[in-house]
């Protein structure tokens, strides 16, 4: 039973996070259109609709976290990726036009592979574990370095791919922000003494850095391309880290045989590839290979290109 209410809640907020980042992506877009500077950021709550979208994620972390203290990490994260193809509807009406056909093969992708991942999860994962601290932090720090290495690389770049690499990169702090969550689940339990001892202290300050530094990029995704793209980086890498950490890290993975564990790994490239394709086939990256007309702005090129591939 508490499997189920977890994987119920698991549904309802991917479709908070679905809601909250078209949202978001459309107040960041009518701030910036490349690069989100800290003056920006701190402008974005006059933007209609941030707000709206900060409202909507809290309930879903909300509503996350609850799933998280009934069920394993592994179980419950994956399903995150419900919300790409809400996102991709929701966007869609908000616009007034249809789906891109163009979007459906990446995002079918992206719910076999996750779907395929959560249903083996399910039947393998155990969550009796505890885990000292120590081997987070050393977990912790790996993820910062590559999150800090995908945001030098992404400075440099421009278009579909700026806005994919600061998704991964926001995303493998999420994942994090997941896996803690989880850990202080275990470590608190039952007992009311343990809210506020170092261990519990150490965490939830792991929780914030990492959940800081994945907002920062996440941001700076959205001001480079669409909330579709974003939200299937964040869907499909997200649950990935979460899982990797879970299984290896919390030890919820202390019965997955070698044989369950290439099929997963397999699920989650495939998963993965639907990112990738998603990121490059969607209308809003052709307005950057597609070459103007002359004396054609940017803006009328992405108003064409979108209309006609919707």
């Amino acid at each position: 039973m508490a499997t189920a209410i977890a994987i119920t809640l698991a549904v309802i907020d991917s479709s908070c996070f679905a809601a909250a980042a078209v949202y978001q992506q459309r107040a960041v877009r009518r701030t910036v259109r490349h690069r989100l500077t800290v003056r920006e950021l701190i402008a974005l709550p006059a933007q209609p609709g941030w707000l709206g979208g900060v409202g909507l994620a809290t309930l879903g972390i909300c509503l996350h976290i609850v799933a998280l203290v009934l069920a394993p990490v592994s179980l419950v994260q994956p399903i995150g990726v419900l919300g790409v193809p809400i996102a991709v509807l929701l966007a869609a009406r908000l616009a007034g036009r249809r789906p891109a056909r163009a979007t459906i093969v990446p995002i079918l992708l992206c719910l076999t592979g996750i779907g395929a991942f959560v249903w083996l999860t399910a039947s393998q994962v155990s969550s009796d574990h505890v885990v000292p601290v120590g081997v987070l932090v050393v977990a912790e720090v790996v993820v910062l370095a590559a999150m800090a290495a995908g945001g030098l690389l992404a400075h440099h770049l421009h278009g579909w791919s700026r806005c994919l690499v600061n998704a991964v990169a926001g995303a493998l702090g999420v994942g994090m922000v997941a896996a803690l969550m989880r850990a202080l689940v275990q470590h608190v339990g039952t007992d009311a003494g343990r809210l506020f001892d170092l261990q519990t202290l150490a965490l939830v300050g792991l929780m914030a850095l990492s959940g800081a530094a994945g907002g920062w990029l996440v941001q700076q995704a959205y001001a480079s391309g669409p909330a579709e793209v974003v939200l299937a980086s964040l869907t499909v890498i997200d649950p990935v880290i979460a899982v990797v950490v879970g299984l290896v890290v919390l030890g919820e993975g202390a019965g997955l045989t070698a044989t369950t564990g290439m099929i997963m790994i397999t699920f989650g490239v495939i998963a993965a590839t639907g990112v990738v394709v998603l990121a490059k086939t969607h209308p809003e990256v052709a307005v950057h290979k597609r070459p103007r007309p002359e004396g054609g702005s940017l803006h009328d090129d992405q108003r064409a290109v979108v209309e006609s591939s919707w």
